[in-house]
């Protein structure tokens, strides 16, 4: 069995507008991130500096490995 091309459909390049390989399209922001971006633009700096050095924490707080259990379990 041959399958054939019918002459009204497209190309995938037809279909999407080609790219430029240097500069990536940008993905929309959902609603609800967009929503925090404009938020986060309200905060001061002193606001800003504060979560970022909570942020950075809590990064390495949860990033370090715990330290091996020096006693026996029984």
């Amino acid at each position: 069995m041959v399958l054939q091309m019918t002459s009204d459909s497209q190309s995938p390049s037809q279909t999407r507008p080609r790219q430029n390989a240097s500069t990536p399209a940008a993905a929309p922001l959902s609603p609800l991130a967009q929503a925090i971006a404009d938020a986060w633009k309200r905060e001061s700096a002193e606001s800003q500096d504060k979560w970022r050095r909570l942020d950075a924490s809590v990064k390495t707080r949860y990033s370090t490995p715990r330290r091996p259990d020096t006693k026996p379990k029984m």
